[in-house]
Parts: C-alpha cells; structure tokens; sequence
C-alpha cells in the first residue's frame, strides 16, 4: 500500500480539522502542528514493508484509521468516553515515530534506508540512532509536554501502554486504567491488522 500526494494533502487537512475540536488545548495542539507539520505529514508509521504504513504519511493514515475504530468502539460499549480525549489520544498515540520537536529533518525518528539489502528485505527506513534514545510512547509525551499540550491522567496511560500490557513496563497498569486505555489498545491492534491486509474490522476513517 502508498498514497498519493493528493491522499496525503486529504489526510492532512482532515487531521488538522481534527485538530480544532479539541476546546482550549486546539492552540497549543495548532503550535505542534504548525512546526512539525511536513515531517508529521508525510512521516511513516513503521520502518519494514512487513508491518504497516511504511510509506509516506503512513503516521497519519494510521492515526486516522485508529480514532474510526476508537469512536465505534466507544459507541458499541456505551462508555461515553470524552470526544477531545478521543481524539488526542488517538492522533497523538505514535506522535514519537515523527522523532524529536522541530522543524529539522535531522531530527527526523524514520530517516531514508542506504543500504540496498535491507531494502530488497523490506527495511525502507532505517533509524536515527544520533537522536536520544526514547520508545515510541515516552517520545509521544514527550513532544506533547514540549507544545505544552496538557493531558489528562487517562490521556497520558492511553499514549503511554498504547502498545498493551503484554508489554514490561506497561504490565503494572494492567486492570488499573480506565476504558480510554482499553480503548485506544484494540482500536490501534484493529487498524493495524487492517492495514496489513487481515481485514479483521474495516472502516472508514472519520
């Protein structure tokens, strides 16, 4: 799978519509995009053809495909969880894989693979190991943080143990968090698995 540059350009301009419905967070959310908005646009939401979204604007695509499935998943369960939570969850949850603030393409996490047989594999991207080490989730804070964009306790673990339990260091909030966590986890399992071709729930973005 790729997209176009009128696919991306469509993706972006829903995204940044996303983006004003978030109440009195939209103008620290509007600063993030603002600076970041290229390498946010067009990044990749993995590195190998064998995952998903390794193309430009696979970040987005995904995020998109994950808060559809975190809105039907909210509607079918009746939790009512909060439409901005939703939202900045949702779009934000792999904001890491973009790489550290700023506008530099240095600074990018996803940078182009050299090496001619890793790509014949399937490594498109390669990583930029000159940037600080940090996960995808710890970097997803953290770039929020550094917009000053604030996040809600439920907001922060849904980011933070969006790669699920059976992960180490998310196994201590495991039955201790609330629906938007839960949520946020299988709406993000579903796009993946949808994107790779599973067709475990198909669905439109929102």
């Amino acid at each position: 799978m790729s997209l176009t540059p009128e696919e991306i350009e469509k993706n972006w301009k829903k995204f940044e519509d996303l983006c004003s419905k978030l109440g009195d967070r939209t103008p620290a959310v509007k600063e993030l995009l603002s600076e970041m908005d290229e390498r946010l646009a067009t990044c990749p939401a993995s590195a190998r053809t064998e995952y998903h979204g390794a193309f430009p604007g696979g970040l987005v695509d995904h995020s998109l495909r994950v808060l559809a499935r975190l809105l039907a998943i909210n509607t079918a369960y009746g939790w009512k969880l909060s439409k901005q939570s939703m939202i900045l969850a949702a779009l934000f949850h792999d904001v890491g894989k973009v790489g550290l603030p700023g506008k530099d393409r240095n600074l990018d996490f996803y940078i182009e693979q050299t090496d001619d047989w890793k790509r014949k594999r399937g490594e498109v991207y390669a990583y930029n190991n000159d940037l600080q080490y940090l996960t995808t989730p710890d970097r997803s804070v953290f770039i929020m943080q550094h917009y000053g964009i604030r996040l809600t306790a439920d907001e922060w673990l849904a980011i933070r143990c969006n790669d699920g339990f059976v992960w180490e260091p998310n196994k201590a909030y495991c039955l201790k968090v609330s629906p938007l966590v839960y949520g946020l986890m299988t709406a993000d399992y579903v796009a993946t698995m949808d994107e790779k071709g599973s067709n475990v729930w198909p669905a439109e973005k929102p």
